[in-house]
């Protein structure tokens, strides 16, 4: 294992190999940094519980909470070393169908009282930030760097605003007009995430963004990301509208220049008071007006990193990846090899929501991503539930452990190969999936039964299998390659994807 990641400076993209973050000092500076874990909404905020509505409680300590320390454990366990740090930005919604309830606190602003906000509980007064938020907010990212993991600080949240069930979608924030004593009045999504913004919200944005860096900003284990799944400009059907709990479709502005704002504030500030850069991240939007072209404003944006979603041509003229029957899109079935114009966090939030399977890791890391899990198998909680899924709209607890397990498994491949020095080489095996050092090192993933080759240069290579679904390691015997030629290889264990590594220098 390398060094904790709090014995480090924070990470910036390797000026080698920027498929990959480094970090900028310490014992690791140079070194391959590869994040991969489970994330859900309920990590940061408390009040997620099944059904619509949550039971009437006036101690905020009573409030549904996640066991933190217990969900780091369980992260730790299976070799995660990466969690979205969910913001999310209601005080009543509902999401899953509806079929579970996210009145989320706290919240970044006091509440103050001059009425009665839609929850029942005091008015908030934007102009005042709570204490009480940005101190969870670093004893959160405090623990979970001193557990190994890093951070990636959600700043806003924008799936909530326009596709979470209406009303409460706008009816919840706290920027509603019932729901603040500073006369501000959102009514859609675009009067907080789409530019020209009233210049009060704008303001309160501003400070919010600043303080959230402040708190954080001498914590090597932080990046930022700007909004989950906010609006590109686009619009969704009649039946997701009604399904949504709207009357017709609207169509939502492009939040396009917002992100980027953000983007220039966080680096702005940064800048002003002397603080390290962290790495920032900008994540699909939804919906688009071009879905084919989803991704071009996050490669074209100042962010480091980047959650690519759904852009396969299938889609260009309607449908989706978690429609029933849908075909798979290809950054779950078959992701393209990451070229090192952005670091990919391949997320399956934005592209196979509620699915997630040992493949789908393996082959996002060989194809030189990083994978992080949607995992909804942790809506109930850190174990089985024995609940129905017909009756909680998610699958259950154990269907994700296979990914869960192989996404710590890739990791300690990726911390005990020389990855800085590894490209993505599907050319090289006749699976089309391999990180590869030519003569170095080969790390090549067969996803199916059957023998299959690797582009071989002259040399003596040790061999190591590993068996994806049983999670068990066996030597091969040494492979030697008098002159350059495609070898010929077949997995030891009886069936199931495998993975082999080759070792050359000898």
């Amino acid at each position: 294992m390398t060094s904790t990641p709090e014995t480090t400076g924070p990470l910036i993209v390797s000026p080698k190999n920027p498929r990959y973050f480094t970090p900028s000092s310490g014992p690791d500076a140079g070194r391959a940094v590869y994040l991969t874990g489970s994330h859900i909404w309920n990590n940061f905020h408390d009040g997620m519980g099944p059904g619509p509505d949550a039971q009437s409680v006036d101690d905020p300590a009573e409030a549904e909470r996640m066991d933190f320390d217990a969900y780091l454990s369980f992260l730790s366990e299976r070799g995660h070393n990466f969690i979205r740090l969910w913001r999310w930005e209601q005080i009543r919604s509902q999401a899953a169908g509806g079929n579970y309830h996210l009145n989320m606190s706290p919240q970044p602003w006091q509440r103050t009282g001059g009425g009665t906000a839609k929850d029942g509980k005091p008015r908030f007064d934007l102009d005042r930030l709570d204490d009480a938020y940005f101190q969870r907010l670093r004893d959160r990212v405090v623990a979970a760097g001193e557990a190994g993991i890093y951070v990636g600080v959600m700043l806003f949240d924008g799936w909530a605003l326009h596709l979470s069930p209406a009303p409460d979608h706008i009816e919840g924030h706290p920027f509603h007009a019932a729901n603040n004593v500073n006369g501000i009045a959102a009514a859609s999504i675009d009067d907080l995430q789409v530019l020209p913004l009233d210049p009060r919200v704008q303001a309160i944005q501003d400070a919010y963004i600043r303080r959230v860096v402040d708190t954080l900003h001498d914590l090597p284990t932080v990046l930022w990301e700007v909004a989950n799944e906010s609006s590109g400009g686009g619009s969704v059907t009649d039946e997701f509208a009604g399904f949504i709990g709207l009357s017709a479709a609207p169509h939502w502005g492009d939040s396009t220049a917002w992100q980027y704002r953000v983007i220039d504030t966080v680096k702005e500030h940064e800048l002003a008071q002397g603080y390290a850069p962290h790495p920032i991240g900008m994540t699909m939007q939804f919906p688009v007006a071009v879905q084919t072209e989803v991704n071009d404003p996050l490669l074209a944006s100042r962010a480091e990193w980047i959650s690519p979603g759904y852009d396969d041509e299938i889609f260009a003229d309607g449908g989706h990846p978690m429609a029933p029957g849908s075909p798979p899109s290809r950054w779950y079935a078959d992701p393209p090899a990451a070229d090192g114009a952005k670091v990919i966090v391949s997320d399956t939030d934005h592209y196979a929501p509620g699915q997630g399977d040992a493949l789908w890791a393996w082959k996002t890391f060989l194809r030189g991503g990083h994978p992080i899990l949607m995992d909804f198998g942790l809506i109930g909680g850190l174990e089985p539930t024995g609940a129905d899924p017909a009756d909680t709209g998610v699958p259950p607890f154990e269907a994700y452990e296979p990914a869960r397990w192989a996404m710590g498994d890739t990791r300690r491949y990726a911390e005990r190969m020389g990855l800085i020095d590894a490209l993505p080489g599907g050319e090289t095996a006749s699976t089309g999936y391999a990180l590869v050092n030519p003569g170095v090192e080969y790390l090549v993933l067969q996803p199916e039964d059957g023998p299959f080759t690797v582009d071989l240069p002259t040399g003596v290579y040790t061999v190591e299998w590993f068996d994806v679904s049983n999670r068990e390691t066996t030597p091969g015997e040494r492979v030697v390659v008098e002159a350059s030629a495609a070898v010929e290889f077949s997995s030891p264990f009886p069936a199931g994807p495998a993975v082999l590594y080759l070792a050359g220098g000898e």
